[in-house]
């Protein structure tokens, strides 16, 4: 069996006038868009209504925007989610050669699609890294986030101070800058393989009967193992961050945060970090911010995507409900030409 037609059982492709969309329920569908930044592009699905602003979504680390295809059509459709992969993720240009990821470029992204498309603030949501990075959005820029939704992670991470972290973390950028900079086929696996390499980190946080709506946008046919694929997620994400904002800084810049902030922990995950460190900045956040939910909710990591019906996406959407404050209908809506007309599914891994 091909490999579009051993997925396409799951992800059904429909012909509607001007665009192609992927409907993935009754309630809703989305376009797929492409954004230019200065090193390239960021691609997204933009769910729901396309006349005003909708909310911004980032994925977890080395996921893409295809982990929200199972929680978005239970949300709200008369509100618009613009779900993106991040720089080196899903379909979006990679960094130049050379460059390490940080969380400057993923802010910056934020910065460049808030500028492209005109908005004067933003709505976000985020999942583990998209947490951490939405999160320290809004300390940064407090005045200019309507709310804030973080799944499964918030603050940014402090890391434990550890023997040769700094080395390691060098070491395993250039490593795989090499595969970047040579321009080498990763490793090659079967579609049965990447499903288990996506299922096993963080204790099977990613269910294997879901694998797929990660992997569309993240592998493609190897050149040299006909029946093989490989991920095309950048090789130089798997290297250790060497930039970080300490705890004591956290602590106090998280005080100028204002805006209604959702979070959210999934019993089976873990902390990623010292979570004593995590539960500081919610001690502050419940002092400072009216507005401020917490919530214990059943599942793992990725309970956006495994079982997300269960609890909270109606959590979600009652959050958003109360908040959904801000106009979002003046002269921020979709650019046509931002409009993926086609998606080639094929090139496209699945």
């Amino acid at each position: 069996m091909s490999l579009y037609r051993s997925v396409s059982k799951f992800c059904l492709t429909i012909r509607q006038p001007n665009n192609y969309c992927r409907n993935l329920s009754n309630k809703n569908t989305f376009k797929e868009v492409a954004i230019p930044v200065p090193w390239g592009e960021i691609r997204g699905k933009w769910w729901g209504p396309t006349e005003s602003r909708p909310i911004l979504i980032l994925h977890g680390w080395q996921d893409n925007c295809g982990s929200f295809d199972r929680l978005m059509p239970l949300l709200n459709n008369e509100v618009g989610y613009l779900a993106i992969d991040l720089p080196g993720h899903g379909y979006s240009s990679r960094l130049p050669a050379g460059i390490p990821y940080t969380i400057t470029e993923y802010l910056s992204t934020i910065k460049y699609v808030e500028k492209y498309l005109g908005w004067p603030r933003v709505a976000l949501m985020g999942h583990s890294l998209g947490s951490a990075v939405s999160f320290t959005y809004t300390m940064i820029y407090p005045d200019k986030v309507d709310f804030l939704v973080c799944i499964d992670g918030a603050k940014p991470l402090v890391p434990k101070v550890t023997k040769n972290r700094l080395t390691r973390a060098l070491d395993a950028f250039l490593k795989n800058s090499d595969l970047v900079i040579e321009n080498r086929e990763p490793p090659s696996y079967t579609i049965e393989e990447m499903k288990r390499i996506i299922h096993q980190p963080n204790d099977g946080a990613v269910d294997i009967d879901v694998a797929h709506y990660l992997m569309e946008r993240n592998i493609a046919p190897s050149k040299t193992q006909p029946g093989k694929y490989y991920f095309t997620r950048d090789p130089r994400l798997k290297a250790e961050a060497f930039t970080y904002i300490t705890q004591e800084e956290i602590l106090y810049t998280v005080r100028n945060m204002k805006c209604p902030i959702f979070v959210a922990k999934a019993k089976g995950s873990h902390y990623f970090e010292q979570k004593e460190n995590f539960y500081e900045v919610l001690d502050v956040l419940k002092k400072n911010i009216a507005d401020f939910e917490f919530n214990y909710i059943e599942g793992t990591h990725n309970v956006h995507l495994n079982n997300p019906e269960a609890e909270l996406s109606s959590l979600i959407d009652t959050f958003i409900s109360k908040h959904n404050l801000i106009d979002r209908s003046v002269s921020t809506g979709i650019k046509e030409d931002i409009v993926v007309e086609e998606i080639d599914l094929l090139r496209n891994k699945i």
